[in-house]
């Protein structure tokens, strides 16, 4: 299975990556220029091969990778996601289209959830690719460690989509990488909740001097 992380040359990109290559999966990293997209992509192929790893990872424009995938991740900040699922919705028809984008702002040493009109990020992008299959999931995946191979972790990652078949893939996936569990979370509508939750946390780590911290429910 192909899978295009569109921007996908920050952290949670490069943890993503790593990741779901190490799995079997063929990975494609996209970018607005290709020629970075390229460099990265063989980047994290030296990281796996010093891991002990191998794994099909290439890079791509954003528009060439999201034609050749079955499953796209929108790893670009959020201030750029909207603009660039609205360029791409031809290249996303029908495709399951993964959003981990929590819109926020920084306030002083604190972040601060931005409301959206349409409820949530998830469910803007979701009203934006109509003709895709919108599903909600790794916004409370802290993206410095997860892109660390030597990090152990045990995390929950909480999955919103109105498309059960297409959330389904998304969980089982995501079950597939150690340390993570896929969780059901209900339709579109609570992607709010979780999308916040991650404002939670970066404002605990703030507060507490905490670092990379996860959720877990037991």
């Amino acid at each position: 299975m192909k899978i295009a992380l569109l921007g996908g040359t920050g952290n949670l990109g490069m943890g993503l990556s790593l990741r779901l290559a190490i799995l079997g999966y063929e990975v494609i990293v996209g970018s607005r220029s290709e020629e970075r997209a390229k460099r990265r992509a063989e980047e994290y192929k030296v990281i796996l091969s010093e891991k002990g790893f191998s794994g099909k990872i290439r890079g791509l424009t954003n528009s060439e990778a999201s034609k050749l995938c079955e499953i796209a991740i929108i790893t670009v900040p959020w201030e750029q996601a909207f603009m660039l699922v609205e360029n791409l919705k031809i290249e996303l028809n029908k495709k399951i289209t993964i959003s981990p984008i929590v819109p926020m702002k920084k306030d002083g040493i604190f972040f601060r959830y931005v409301e959206i009109p349409e409820g949530s990020a998830g469910e803007k992008i979701a009203r934006i690719l109509k003709d895709s299959r919108v599903v909600s999931a790794y916004h409370n995946v802290p993206a410095d460690r997860f892109a660390d191979l030597d990090s152990k972790f045990d995390w929950d990652v909480p999955i919103c989509g109105d498309d059960d078949e297409a959330k389904k893939v998304v969980i089982e996936m995501t079950n597939e990488v150690k340390g993570l569990r896929g969780l059901d979370c209900g339709d579109l509508r609570n992607s709010k909740m979780v999308e916040s939750l991650t404002v939670l946390i970066l404002n605990l780590m703030a507060k507490n001097k905490l670092k990379e911290i996860g959720v877990k429910f037991c």
